[in-house]
């Protein structure tokens, strides 16, 4: 599985756009693997890409496989699962050069993979969890390590600052060609934690992402909604309000338990 969260919901996109390509343009499609009918707590490390590094623990810290038990789980959002042989555990060491978008969006791109070779990401797991006949939506619970708390809050303050300045950006990942539309979530915005949507295409087929980002002590905890473009204000809300705030609480809750801090 791609790391990050761009990778991840990437791979999520692209099989999206593929599956309805099959279906001759239908409206079925593919989010996810299907999920284990059994919920895992401990996640299977994934066979890392060409474009990644496995990473065996923290440096000082907590390990990927102490990461992956303080993941989103289907007991933390009613009628999602998840399937833990596709949970990933690598980190990105090769930089995706953006195409279009000039410094601000690689930026952003570089801080949304956590890249390694810039942020000395020590540790990362990644999780999809889907819903019962809604394909269409998918949730993403990742947590990056690093070898500091400083380095941690770069991170996080560099994806803050890009996106004022990167509104549109192309690059391929994998082979595949992406664009993308960031905006921030100001009600996300605080010391340590930055909010944003995102209009990504692939294949021809556009999703919307809504994720939230908060730093804890030398992690960063990212929780994700993955689904339709949609200018419906309750969908809206939901994606990028009450439901991503409530799981995002819950992911940071465990990071400070695990980490001792308040």
């Amino acid at each position: 599985m791609p790391s990050g969260t761009k990778g991840v919901a990437i791979a999520v996109l692209v099989t999206a756009a593929l599956s309805t390509a099959a279906c001759g343009g239908g409206s079925a499609k593919k989010a996810a693997p299907p999920p284990s009918p059994a919920t895992a707590t401990t996640p299977t490390t994934a066979t890392a890409p060409s474009t990644t590094t496995s990473s065996a623990a923290a440096a000082g810290g907590l390990s990927a496989a102490q990461l992956g038990k303080l993941l989103l789980t289907g007991q933390d959002d009613a009628g999602f699962t998840y399937d833990a042989s596709q949970d990933g555990s690598s980190v990105t060491s090769i930089q995706d050069v953006v195409t279009t978008g000039g410094s601000a969006c690689q930026a952003f791109v570089d801080a949304q993979e956590a890249l390694s070779t810039k942020y000395g990401t020590t540790a990362e797991v990644d999780r999809q969890l889907t819903k019962a006949n809604d394909d269409s939506h998918v949730v993403e619970s990742s947590v990056m390590a690093f070898p500091s708390a400083a380095k941690a809050s770069a991170m996080v303050s560099d994806l803050t600052a890009s996106l004022t300045g990167c509104k549109n950006l192309a690059v391929n990942q994998d082979g595949t060609a992406v664009t993308m539309a960031p905006s921030v979530i100001p009600e996300l915005v605080k010391d340590g934690q930055v909010g944003y949507v995102d209009d990504m295409t692939a294949a021809g087929h556009t999703e919307l992402l809504a994720a939230d980002l908060v730093r804890v002590g030398t992690v960063v905890s990212v929780v994700a909604f993955l689904g339709p473009v949609t200018n419906d204000p309750a969908a809206l809300q939901q994606m990028g309000g009450v439901q991503l705030a409530h799981l995002s609480d819950v992911q940071v809750a465990r990071l400070k338990a695990a980490q001792g801090s308040s």
